[in-house]
């Protein structure tokens, strides 16, 4: 009802106010939402811990307030939102209270009425305040039954709540609208109980506890197991408190309810730890059937089993609602148990007879110096919240299964001093106050609140940063595809009017080699409107999709002046046998042809082309068969000049000389196919034409069965025609040859009369090197972009041959070369200077800030924004080239007359096209641009190239080392003996000490732990290899580089390393668990230590912190080095030999296997065990009627899923091999 009458307040969207209920336990908070949303219609939401509202930020609220009207929740959810400022109170319409009687002392209810609704009331703020509502069915929370005190405490709620109660005179008015169950007390007496029969019970659960506590012993470790004992321990004396207070029965109720699923994980308002649940479970599940079978069996007494059956409560009995009688006899229980029952009439007097009086306001709720806040977000932290703030900080530091970072205490309540010490992994280490005795613990942490809010380890929400996301976690921008302009070179774009009255021309000889097609050597003149530039003066390119290892020379041969005229002879004579190798449709052909001159566009693609013969520009062939013949009523044009007798031959559009015929190309409309005529047969129409089925007919008849056309003129000779050859992308790398070549293409006889002259005369060399011309003048426009982009991104590195078209054209391309290369070295300098940048400029950040850092300034997404507001994303070669799209000089337009070009104003290009393009393809072609500019130019070179692009990082020449304190490392560590390991004399012995301190080591003293360490280091041993292996194999597949890396660059290879050296000796930890899994590997696969150390095939997985202290120690050399990378690799490449070599790497069995059985339709199944800490998986493989199976063991799931598939990848192999023998 009461949230009906203020609905009005919280509608949406009315309103931006909400209502808010509050309910005391996680169970209520989906009970109360529902009866909400059963008698309002509003929209309600509700909140509890398990939804993970403790790491939510403050647009995550704001996202779940958009159209909440109604919020549910624990207390403890809206107090901290409110101290961390994502809610206000003046947000808050309505605020309601169930079981108000909660609120008192520092519980969450108090605190939200001491810490904001009072000192927002006492303030002179006009922020409006929510309207309170509380409900409770006892006011009084005190088993102190003295009248006196029943004022007082009621005065005391109402004060806090600004509230006064409201009740009735008696139960009788409320029994109108509440039904009321009607009570029955059935007497228990457990006086006959023998105190054998106790001792027993006793027995039988002192014995279950020892049995379950040994069971832990074997198979939980650490803080887990530590865990589990107190949380047995505690159910072990509550079991015995009920057995000897309430009776066995309760003690078996007590059981029951444990064992339940449901109540597992919330041990009486504590939260386990998964680990811990089962085994909590199982024991009080056996507690319950060893009680229940002394109920069972008729122990305790004959009234109490008539209402129990097994020891399971029936419908006669609902609860127990309090023990009135502990002890028989006992004059006290019987007068506190008349109080207790006329407790709820003095609680209704009382109320009633202070209804008068008016609330009185709560003064210094908060003191000056008991609270700490952000004025720019009025987030608050009090020394209520101090000391669960500062565990929350811990918790989110960089741990690892080994320990768990944690706050410790230094109290000394004589001399009233607290020194408070944080993980070393904290920016600060240690905090120390002066004062009260009772409040130090509370005072030392808001203190160090305060400074870790100063340093920015505390957010303006005092919150520490979230974790950062799993390297597994799908990056969200991969499958997103941007729609962006695909750049043109504006040395091909101008007017075709102005292009042709230029008079002057600059010429570049096109070559194609090493292709036999052509009976003599046939060049091309590119005649543009401007000079290409020095990058032009001489090049050349292969072309792997041509035959016999094809290629193309490109060289400068200076200006020529062509009149209008020859312009226009050049420009028809290009258009026409172009759009003949290109075009399949003869109408969009011929009338591309016919109708170029009538298509004027303000811009298009505009050059010539024009054929060679013995280093001269062949006139003679472009003038004729540019010629329009087409036309039948030019008669002047049916034969040529220089033929003495005209020789006329009837055709599709009329009468033309044999020389006309002869040399040309032809199309016969009623199947809309070209040819190229040769010659002439020595057939007619009448002639015979033999069939694939033996029978024999004339031409003239196949041609009216087949075609159904009628030949008129059937003496005339028959000519001899054939497929012209098909232009393709000759850039294509994995040509395969699917269709005949023009050398085997097949011969057809044609009647003139059915064919249409398109062109005449054309030479055979003229045809061939013009099907080139499409995949030559493509590379020349990527490699124009290229020189453009060059000169963009920056003047420092022209003098370098930067291959800059290698990083912008992608793998799906299929050509000659594709980014992948460049695209790894370049992600491994990028991390690397990333890594530098941030270790140097955040020195106080921890590694896990540091790696989300990172991320960020890195991620596919940072790297698409950065490339597209530098332009870059349109020189992108992304997709395979398709000739059919090539752009035919004049030809611009389509076929309703839209340009294909246009003009970019913002940045000055033009565009040919909108392209598709996935945003990690071009976070891709970022790194690979990167990769180039460092294999070339070098790291400054690399450097600056990220500058222009718009990262904000730094390049230190060195990083300084500040020390807080002075200590000597070769009182923890053999400094000595590890420079003799490592092959390297620190300077700063310290540095090595930070390095192989783990975190679970918090004995003062030593410097902090080595994960930042780590964090430098993994960066620069990932950039040594990467830069190692692509300069020492230049040749080898991307695919083999990834892979070489892989086999190196992983902490199993380091861990293995660490091992065969000693280093585990060395690492200062503070964890059993550790030590403890070091031992066994060290005992259960010490003989895998003498073989390569390349990781999984080692068929160990040795603890991640012995890879770590690798990686840590290259950080620390590295600093010691003053960031000499030359010296960090002498020293780790000495630890990590021998490196992986391309003839000792070994694939992915995995990746192997399944693409072997993918290959033959093979099913693969994998079963997985885990025994004692060792996983064991069994591969097998469903080979038709034969099954390969295999089983494997290692230390984790991931190896022996390897060893697995490997073994059955051999038998795979080895058995298919004799299949295919025996078939053979």
């Amino acid at each position: 009802m009461l949230l009906r009458a203020y609905a009005h307040r919280v509608r949406r969207p009315d309103s931006r106010r909400f209502a808010v209920f509050l309910v005391p336990t996680v169970v209520l908070v989906g009970q109360q939402a529902r009866v909400v949303e059963q008698h309002t219609d509003l929209v309600v939401k509700q909140f509890c811990g398990e939804m993970g509202v403790d790491f939510w930020d403050a647009a995550t609220w704001r996202s779940q307030l958009e159209d909440g009207e109604v919020l549910v929740m624990t207390p403890q959810i809206l107090l901290d939102n409110l101290r961390h400022s994502f809610f206000r109170l003046q947000d808050i319409a309505l605020l309601i209270f169930d079981e108000c009687h909660h609120a008192r002392g520092n519980t969450p209810y108090a605190c939200i009425f001491k810490e904001f609704y009072h000192p927002q009331l006492n303030s002179s703020a006009s922020d409006p305040l929510p309207r309170i509502f509380g409900m409770s069915a006892s006011l009084i929370y005190s088993k102190d039954l003295n009248q006196h005190n029943y004022s007082k405490q009621i005065s005391e709620i109402e004060n806090l709540m600004n509230s006064k109660v409201y009740t009735v005179d008696s139960e009788s008015a409320l029994s109108e609208y509440i039904p009321f169950a009607s009570t029955k007390i059935v007497h228990f007496d457990d006086s006959n109980i023998s105190s054998e029969l106790h001792a027993n019970i006793l027995s039988c659960l002192n014995r279950l506890t020892k049995k379950h506590i040994e069971a832990l012993d074997r198979k939980l470790h650490g803080s887990s197991l530590e865990n589990a004992k107190q949380r047995i321990s505690k159910l072990h004396r509550t079991f015995v408190y009920c057995l000897y207070n309430l009776g066995v029965w309760l003690a078996a109720k007590a059981a029951e309810v444990q064992s339940y699923e449901e109540n597992s994980l919330s041990f009486w308002g504590e939260t386990l730890d998964k680990n811990v649940e089962g085994f909590i479970r199982n024991y009080s599940e056996e507690v319950h059937r060893e009680l229940s079978c002394f109920l069972k069996n008729g122990h305790i007494g004959e009234k109490f089993p008539a209402d129990s059956q097994d020891g399971i409560l029936t419908p006669k009995v609902h609860c127990l609602i309090r023990t009135l009688l502990q002890y028989r006899g006992d004059v006290e229980a019987h007068t506190n148990a008349k109080k207790f029952l006329a407790s709820g009439q003095i609680m209704r007097e009382e109320s009633l007879r202070l209804g008068s009086i008016s609330c009185q306001p709560l003064e210094n709720t908060l003191c000056e110096d008991t609270y700490y806040r952000v004025e720019s977000t009025r987030a608050i932290v009090t020394l209520n919240s101090s000391v669960p703030l500062i565990h929350f900080f811990c918790s989110k530091l960089p741990s690892d299964e080994y320990f768990k970072p944690l706050p410790r205490f230094d109290i000394d309540k004589a001399s009233g001093t607290c020194t408070l010490h944080l993980p070393k992994s904290s920016p600060v280490q240690t905090v120390n106050v002066e004062g009260e005795g009772s409040i130090l613990k509370e005072t030392v942490c808001l203190k160090a609140c305060q400074e870790l809010h100063a340093i920015g380890a505390l957010t303006d929400s005092l919150l520490p940063e979230l974790d950062v996301p799993c390297d597994e976690e799908p990056d969200i921008v991969v499958e997103n595809k941007i729609e962006q302009p695909s750049y043109f070179p504006e040395e091909f774009v101008d007017n075709w009017r102005s292009f042709s009255r230029l008079g002057i021309y600059y010429c570049y000889k096109i070559s194609l080699e090493g292709c036999p097609k052509t009976a003599s050597p046939t060049d091309i003149l590119l005649a543009l409107k401007c000079d290409l530039g020095s990058d032009f003066t001489s090049s050349s390119f292969k072309l792997p999709g041509g035959q016999d290892n094809a290629s193309v020379t490109m060289k400068y041969v200076g200006i020529i002046h062509l009149n209008q005229e020859q312009v226009i002879i050049a420009r028809r004579f290009q258009t026409t046998i172009l759009s003949f190798l290109i075009g399949d449709d003869h109408l969009e052909v011929s009338n591309g042809i016919k109708y170029f001159h009538e298509m004027q566009v303000p811009i298009g693609v505009v050059y010539l082309l024009l054929p060679l013969v013995s280093g001269r520009i062949d006139w003679c062939s472009m003038k004729f068969s540019s010629s329009p013949i087409y036309e039948a009523n030019n008669k002047h044009m049916t034969h040529c000049h220089s033929c003495k007798d005209i020789d006329l031959l009837q055709t599709k559009d009329g009468p033309f000389c044999r020389c006309i015929l002869k040399n040309s190309i032809v199309c016969t409309p009623h199947n809309n196919i070209f040819y190229v005529i040769s010659g002439f047969l020595d057939l007619d129409a009448n002639s015979r034409l033999p069939q694939h089925d033996g029978t024999v007919v004339t031409y003239k008849d196949y041609f009216k069965t087949r075609h159904g056309l009628t030949l008129t003129f059937e003496n005339q000779p028959l000519l001899a025609g054939s497929k012209h050859v098909k232009v393709r992308n000759f850039l294509h790398n994995c040509y395969s040859k699917k269709e005949k070549e023009p050398g085997d293409r097949y011969s057809v006889e044609l009647p003139p009369e059915l064919c249409r002259i398109i062109m005449s005369p054309v030479s055979a060399n003229n045809l061939h090197i013009f099907s080139y011309v499409p995949s030559i003048m493509f590379r020349i426009q990527c490699m124009l972009l290229s020189v453009k982009l060059k000169v963009q991104l920056g003047p420092t590195v022209q003098q370098f041959d930067v291959p800059i078209l290698e990083a912008l054209t992608t793998k799906k391309c299929q050509e000659e070369f594709s980014q992948e290369s460049l695209e790894t070295l370049g992600d491994s300098f990028l991390k690397y200077v990333t890594t530098r940048h941030l270790f140097s400029e955040y020195r106080l950040q921890h590694e896990g800030i540091l790696t989300k850092m990172k991320k960020n300034l890195i991620s596919n997404a940072a790297l698409c924004q950065l490339a597209c507001s530098s332009n870059l994303v349109g020189y992108i070669h992304a997709e395979e080239f398709n000739p059919r799209d090539w752009i035919i000089p004049c030809l611009d337009y389509d076929e309703h007359g839209n340009k294909k070009i246009s003009f970019l104003a913002p940045n000055g290009m033009y565009s040919q096209r909108k392209m598709s393009i996935k945003s990690k393809r071009i976070a891709d072609s970022v790194e690979a641009l990167i990769g180039a500019y460092l294999s070339t130019a070098g790291e400054k070179a690399a450097f600056l190239l990220m500058k222009s692009l718009g990262m904000n990082i730094e390049f230190h020449t060195e990083i300084p080392v500040e020390r807080k304190i002075s200590m000597k490392a070769e009182e923890f560590i053999n400094v000595r003996s590890l420079e003799g390991m490592l092959g390297y004399k620190f300077n700063d012995s310290l540095l090595l000490l930070e390095a192989l301190t783990h975190g679970s080591y918090q004995t003062s003293g030593p410097t902090s732990c080595y994960q930042r360490l780590e964090f430098l280091g993994d960066a620069i041993l990932d950039h040594l290899f990467t830069e190692y292996y692509y300069s020492k194999y230049p040749d080898c597949t991307p695919e083999l580089l990834t892979d070489l890396r892989s086999a190196s660059v992983n902490n199993n290879c380091y861990a293995h390393a660490a091992v065969k050296l000693g280093l585990n000796k060395h690492i200062l930890h503070s964890s059993s668990e550790l030590h403890r899994k070091m031992s066994y590997y060290l005992e259960k696969f010490g003989q895998s230590f003498t073989g390569p150390s390349y990781g999984w095939e080692a068929g160990i997985g040795l603890p991640k912190v012995l890879g770590d202290v690798i990686e840590s120690i290259a950080g620390a050399i590295y600093l010691d080095s003053k960031c000499d990378k030359e010296v960090v690799w002498r020293s780790m490449k000495r630890l990590l030999e021998p490196l992986a070599t391309p003839e000792t790497i070994e694939p992915d069995p995995v990746k192997g296997l399944q693409e072997f059985c993918d290959r033959r339709s093979f099913k693969i199944t994998y079963e997985k065990n885990d025994v004692d800490g060792v996983s064991s998986v069994i591969a097998r493989v469903k080979a038709g009627e034969t099954t390969y199976s295999a089983t494997k063991s290692g230390p984790c799931k991931l190896v022996a899923k390897k060893l697995a598939s490997k073994a059955v990848l051999k038998d795979l192999i080895a058995g298919h091999k004799d299949t295919e023998a025996a078939a053979v």
